[in-house]
């Protein structure tokens, strides 16, 4: 890892120093990650290094190290995105803490701070991102084909209601 993170990921580091000094919001540190491109998992994994070293010192947080059904409950309401392109990175935004991983190493950042993640559970959790975004996806996939399929229909229809010149 280089000694100087790119500039937009410093940006990214920034929001985050902001947000935990009670000086920004939150929504600026997801504005910030989810506006970048879905090749970018690289600058990510620069973001996801850089606060992994600053919290190095302190032993890996356990996933459960906090009541079970908190995490539980936090897991269960996050939405997700992903990157790759060389480097697959993954964001898990739950109702109060953003985890980032890159599958290696991860983070869980929240207002009062951060903590690093196990990498067996930082993969885990790379793949959980994965999944629900592949799984949106479909969604978003079947839904864009059924309105297809409607607006074929309802022209056809239409088209069938003209009546020809004569």
């Amino acid at each position: 890892m280089s000694s100087q993170p790119d500039p937009a990921a410093h940006d990214l580091l920034n929001a985050v120093t902001a947000w935990q000094g009670g000086e920004g919001s939150r929504d600026a540190v997801i504005g910030g990650l989810t506006r970048l491109d879905g090749g970018e998992g690289d600058l990510v994994g620069q973001v996801i290094g850089e606060l992994f070293q600053q919290v190095r010192a302190r032993p890996p947080a356990e996933a459960g190290g906090q009541s079970t059904d908190l995490w539980r409950a936090e897991l269960m309401a996050c939405r997700a995105r992903t990157w790759g392109s060389p480097t697959n990175a993954g964001l898990l935004v739950g109702p109060t803490v953003l985890i980032l991983t890159d599958g290696r190493q991860g983070v869980v950042v929240s207002a009062q701070g951060t903590r690093s993640l196990k990498s067996s559970v930082s993969a885990s959790l790379l793949l959980l991102a994965q999944t629900i975004v592949l799984a949106d996806d479909a969604v978003d996939a079947q839904e864009v084909g059924r309105l297809r399929e409607q607006r074929i229909e309802s022209t056809s229809t239409s088209l069938s209601e003209i009546k020809p010149v004569q």
